[in-house]
């Protein structure tokens, strides 16, 4: 498994916060502060605020999302605890962080967490022969120790052809994590160019006959209404002659 290396422990300092409900927490979202919960085995769930700059910096480093974090608590120097982030939620319009819950760990025991599939190269089937390559899956997880969580998963994808299909059992795994998605499951594959079908405009070609069999039989009715009209004066010039 490609970069596997020693996770970087980043710390954070949190406040701890007394506010609760639904408006007290939209008045302190404005003040540039974001909400929060820890929570994990033995403790009681505590609710915190951030500093967004503190957050938004946290997020944006080498880990992101998937960062070992040690939190400090603001006012207590005895406390700190080892965490990973466990949920983000966003706001719709503008993009930042609303609310976050981080999930305290202990750095001896091993843990299930997510990493990205880093697809490396481009597909010869795509280079060559026009292909598409479409990426199904963008994440596995992996058991490991917190301090040893892989950047990612890599894997080289230069020598796919169209029709050829990558699984999660040929991404390499490592002595230090183990990957636990299904094998089966498809990562990515290189499919054939798609063809658009240009369909044949009969309806141009089929017009002018149908007009063209209107205009007959209309001449067809007029040439009977003609001859119609005409018997009566023949039989009254018969008359007159006799």
């Amino acid at each position: 498994m490609a970069k596997a290396k020693t996770t970087i422990q980043q710390a954070l300092t949190v406040q701890k916060r007394t506010t609760r409900g639904t408006r007290p927490i939209r008045r302190l979202r404005q003040t540039a502060v974001v909400p929060g919960v820890v929570y994990g085995k033995a403790m009681e769930p505590l609710a915190i605020s951030i500093d967004h700059k503190a957050l938004s910096k946290l997020l944006h480093s080498k880990g992101g999302e998937h960062a070992l974090v040690t939190l400090r608590l603001e006012d207590n120097a005895s406390w700190e605890r080892a965490a990973l982030v466990k949920a983000i939620q966003y706001d719709p319009v503008d993009g930042r962080v609303t609310h976050i819950d981080f999930h305290t760990i202990t750095l001896t025991e091993q843990i299930k967490v997510k990493i990205p599939v880093i697809l490396k190269g481009e597909p010869v089937g795509v280079k060559q022969d026009g292909g598409i390559l479409e990426q199904f899956l963008r994440e596995v997880e992996v058991l490991c120790l917190p301090t040893e969580i892989p950047e990612g998963v890599e894997f080289d994808i230069s020598a796919l052809k169209i029709g050829d299909t990558i699984h999660v059992s040929d991404l390499a795994s490592s002595k230090s994590a183990k990957i636990l998605t299904d094998p089966q499951g498809a990562i990515a594959s290189v499919q054939e160019p798609k063809v658009e079908k240009v369909e044949e405009a009969t309806a141009a070609v089929t017009e002018p006959e149908v007009l063209r069999e209107k205009k007959e039989d209309e001449g067809a009715e007029a040439a009977g209404g003609e001859a119609k009209g005409a018997a009566p004066e023949a039989k009254k010039a018969v008359k007159a002659e006799k």
